[in-house]
């Protein structure tokens, strides 16, 4: 009778747990918080022992491009990841006093005020509270220089480097003694001056280029504290030469309207691969975009 009742006993509890309903499919919103600008630095000849070899400007891209680049490609990379899993879709731009803060913050600063600016707009949110949590790509700040880029580059953006190896270039000292030094690009080592042709998509060496950038973290929050859970950051970067270019500046060799292709496919790969890690992926070429500025220089 003792095993007779261990096998009602048993069956019971396996059609207990059979009968449970299926767990509810996690709700993830994915927020892109790139903004539109879009950050220009070109190194220059060095002129003086203090003076820093980069010329910076920015400049807009109209609408919600680069936000919406970065949401398909972490909308990708989610349902793959996730295929149970809903998604919601959210896009933000810092407000005015937020982006005049950010531009006299130093290095970090910034990443901190623009996580504190986004945590204040989900705090009103009442979506929220159906979430289980949420995915944010910002910007981010680094103060080195990887893989032949410049330093202190943070978020979206070009960088132009337009010395060779070996060209002359002034430079003097705090005593007012000029010298002609041999000026040597940003790059580290060879693997460092691995281009891409804009026009085939073939690879070459160069060591004058420009690159299209995505320097970004990966934030994870739980919906309904906004607590950090996790946080990844990534720095991206395809460098571009055409070797059949009249045009003596590397600047002035790709329109900006295809540079600005390029770095929308980045951002699209990069908020992927953010999630997917360096798997092979798709990326649909998106529109140009035609900027109110002129080809970085």
């Amino acid at each position: 009778m003792k095993h007779l009742a261990s096998i009602f006993a048993a069956a019971f509890f396996s059609l207990g747990a059979w009968a449970q309903p299926p767990a509810k499919a996690p709700t993830v919103a994915l927020l892109a918080a790139v903004g539109d600008q879009v950050d220009v630095v070109r190194q220059r000849e060095r002129t003086g022992s203090h003076r820093e070899p980069f010329i910076r400007k920015s400049f807009s891209i109209n609408g919600q491009a680069l936000n919406m680049a970065v949401l398909k490609g972490l909308d990708q990379a989610i349902e793959e990841e996730e295929p149970q899993a809903q998604r919601v879709l959210l896009a933000w731009t810092a407000p005015p006093e937020v982006q005049r803060q950010l531009a006299s913050a130093q290095g970090k600063e910034r990443e901190t005020l623009t996580l504190a600016a986004l945590k204040e707009h989900l705090k009103a949110q009442p979506a929220r509270a159906g979430w289980d949590r949420i995915e944010v790509i910002l910007p981010s700040y680094f103060f080195e220089s990887v893989g032949g880029m410049g330093r202190k580059l943070s978020g979206v953006g070009f960088y132009v480097q337009p010395l060779s190896k070996g060209d002359v270039a002034v430079e003097w000292d705090d005593t007012g003694a000029i010298s002609a030094v041999t000026s040597e690009p940003a790059a580290a080592n060879d693997s460092d001056y691995k281009t891409v042709d804009p026009n085939t998509g073939e690879t070459g060496r160069s060591s004058t280029y420009i690159a299209a950038y995505m320097y970004f973290q990966r934030i994870t929050l739980d919906a309904r504290t906004l607590e950090v859970l996790g946080r990844k950051r990534q720095l991206d970067n395809v460098k571009y030469a055409d070797p059949r270019a009249t045009a003596i500046d590397v600047a002035d060799q790709i329109p900006l309207r295809v540079m600005t292709g390029k770095l929308l496919a980045l951002a699209e790969r990069s908020a992927y691969t953010s999630v997917r890690g360096k798997s092979s992926v798709y990326v649909t070429q998106p529109k140009a975009v035609d900027p109110a500025a002129s080809a970085p220089r």
